[in-house]
């Protein structure tokens, strides 16, 4: 049975002009793992127009077709309803961009367990390699992009609180797909338990006294103090997160003036809360200690002036929203969620590809990885590799430096 049906590749074909069909298949994207909430594929159109015979080559998101215990957990945490909602209700408010300015690929057709995209490596842009950490040209590309897309969400209230001559919040419409599910918690308990086992086995501190049940108890205080930060607050302007910005999220290209643009994709874990959140993750879930210690604040003002910039652009005074002083204090209180969101994201972005395949694509093992542990898997793929190894435990003993040594 095909995916799509002739009304619907007529539909897409439109965005593109007058031509006509004269067939479409559909094939896997990539022979690598791509992502782990949905299935990629590639949709190939052959047009004629004008006499002219050209193939469109489009992106495809899906539910899980042969994966069943990963459709229904999808299914159960509603990432897929979630980012449905976003892109066909929320997001046709926000502006696209074109050319520098665009922030994410465009979006051609979409019905509620399927996504049809411009395949944006038809452009040029290419996934980043997710074992590598990005360097300062590659991550300034990225919160460029983020802030963009935040930049949007003030927009878009400023705008509706206008038109209602009141007070307009995203929340207000959307709070039931901006939450963090409850089914969620397991994932999380999950990752958590591996942090505590993984510093166990390998944290340069492990042999110090009474290091171990310090560990056992400050690291599920963190993670539960993350939890609480996943929420709209009331000291800062909220806005909606991304949430997710590691490799596999993140396309890049070099323009022809040598600098990087970065797009981003994949809305499903969105969030409606402190902007600082995404700040915070990106730069732990993509750089290395030394390069946080020595660029973070550059970081923070790059955000700041970028955000300054789009809602300039917009007639809206950023001083009127937030002010840098605010900002940074947000960071500051966002650090527990980026680090702690990385300690969950780090383990499984360093796998080998051959690892990733074998755990993630298996219903047994995603599973267990998913929602009871991946303690075991985390520890043996480190004793085998080095480099994964000193990756994770440089990202967990971080964790032990700032809140346990310093607690203590």
């Amino acid at each position: 049975m095909e995916l799509l049906n002739q009304s619907e590749i007529e539909s897409i074909v439109k965005h593109y002009g007058p031509s006509t069909i004269l067939k479409w298949y559909t094939e896997d994207y990539s022979d690598k793992l791509l992502g782990y909430l949905g299935d990629h594929l590639r949709l190939v159109i052959t047009l004629n127009s004008n006499g002219i015979e050209k193939d469109l080559k489009l992106f495809i998101k899906c539910i899980p077709r042969n994966n069943k215990w990963k459709a229904k957990y999808i299914k159960e945490l509603m990432f897929f309803q979630k980012e449905y909602i976003m892109l066909s209700k929320l997001f046709i408010n926000f502006k696209d961009g074109e050319g520098s300015s665009k922030w994410r690929p465009k979006l051609l057709y979409i019905r509620k367990d399927l996504f049809v995209f411009e395949d944006v490596t038809e452009f040029g842009y290419q996934m980043p390699y997710h074992r590598s950490t990005m360097d300062y040209d590659e991550l300034v590309s990225v919160i460029n992009a983020m802030a963009k897309f935040h930049a949007q969400s003030i927009i878009y209230e400023e705008r509706k609180s206008k038109e209602l001559n009141r007070k307009y919040r995203i929340w207000e419409d959307y709070s039931e797909y901006l939450n963090e599910p409850e089914k969620g918690q397991s994932w999380r308990d999950a990752g958590a338990r591996a942090v505590v086992d993984f510093l166990k086995t390998y944290s340069k501190y492990r042999s110090q006294t009474d290091y171990i049940k310090y560990v056992e108890v400050v690291i599920p205080m963190l993670f539960d103090c993350a939890a609480n930060l996943m929420k709209p607050r009331s000291e800062c302007r909220n806005v909606i997160i991304h949430r997710d910005l590691w490799t596999n999220n993140i396309f890049f290209k070099k323009l022809d003036n040598g600098q990087i643009h970065a797009l981003i994709v994949d809305y499903q874990t969105v969030l409606y809360c402190s902007p600082m959140l995404d700040l915070s993750s990106v730069i732990y879930f993509n750089t290395t200690r030394s390069f946080r210690d020595q660029n973070t604040d550059e970081l923070i003002d790059l955000y700041y002036n970028m955000l300054t910039e789009e809602l300039r652009l917009e007639d809206i005074d950023i001083l009127n929203i937030i002010d840098k002083k605010s900002i940074v204090k947000s960071y500051q209180q966002s650090i527990v969620f980026g680090i702690t969101q990385a300690a969950l994201i780090v383990p499984i972005i360093a796998m080998s590809d051959e690892m990733r395949e074998r755990t993630f694509e298996n219903p047994e093992s995603c599973e267990k990885v998913n929602v009871v542990s991946r303690s075991e898997e985390f520890i043996y793929l480190a004793k085998q590799d080095e480099g994964y190894r000193n990756r994770v435990i440089e990202l967990l003993d971080e964790i032990s430096d700032r809140y346990i040594f310093l607690s203590t």
